[in-house]
């Protein structure tokens, strides 16, 4: 199995998820209050560090990523925006402006955490009329228009969750369910434990199974 970065990230059907040429708005903020009670599977290690970088780079197929970078540590991709997206938000909006805004969001949502991705999550929520995915700093008690990354069309603005879902690669029942956290009945992903999960799977060992060997013939029953 080749663990390319076309394997490990999580690549966005833009079509099945994004309205036709939507665009962000400030609209007065609804029914989008997450649970801010302190986090008690902290790790003390993520929390020391306070330089994770996000920004945009090329992959193989020539598609732009939204990519996360520790110190000293291979970039983790996030979120690849395909060729094809600017027929679904624009001709105005092309993929390397859209990995641009998101990427910069994800930035300021660290900075906004004093530094911490621990404090930084995706979520849903409501502004307006539309139901949007948004990243929350420590600050933030909902999404407004400045932190969020896309609107979601009337179908998938049904079950946004699952559109969190499909950005993680995961499901509840998979092996990395800890990255989704419920509260109050909203799901919440952890850019964090995202990260966490995604170099781990990087990172994994190959088992290589023995090369069979041939049994010696004994001449008889």
């Amino acid at each position: 199995m080749k663990h390319q970065l076309k394997t490990m990230v999580a690549t966005l059907v833009l079509s099945s998820i994004f309205a036709m040429g939507s665009v962000v708005q400030a609209f007065p903020k609804v029914d989008n209050t997450i649970d801010d009670s302190a986090d008690l599977d902290t790790d003390l290690s993520e929390e020391a560090d306070t330089r994770t970088v996000f920004s945009c780079v090329p992959d193989e197929n020539g598609d732009i990523a939204t990519v996360g970078q520790r110190p000293g540590g291979e970039p983790i991709p996030v979120i690849v925006w395909t060729s094809d997206s600017s027929k679904y938000f624009g001709n105005k909006v092309s993929p390397e402006s859209r990995c641009k805004i998101v990427t910069e969001r994800f930035n300021q949502a660290v900075k906004n955490s004093d530094g911490k991705l621990q404090n930084v999550v995706l979520t849903s929520g409501i502004i307006g009329d539309r139901t949007v995915i948004c990243v929350l700093s420590i600050k933030d008690t909902g999404c407004d228009g400045n932190n969020t990354l896309f609107t979601l069309n009337p179908k998938n603005a049904q079950n946004p969750d699952k559109v969190l879902a499909q950005i993680a690669q995961i499901s509840r029942k998979g092996s990395s369910a800890g990255v989704i956290r419920e509260t109050r009945g909203r799901v919440q992903v952890k850019l964090s434990t995202l990260l966490k999960e995604k170099l781990t799977t990087q990172n994994k060992p190959t088992t290589k199974k023995p090369a069979a060997q041939n049994k010696p013939t004994t001449g008889g029953l």
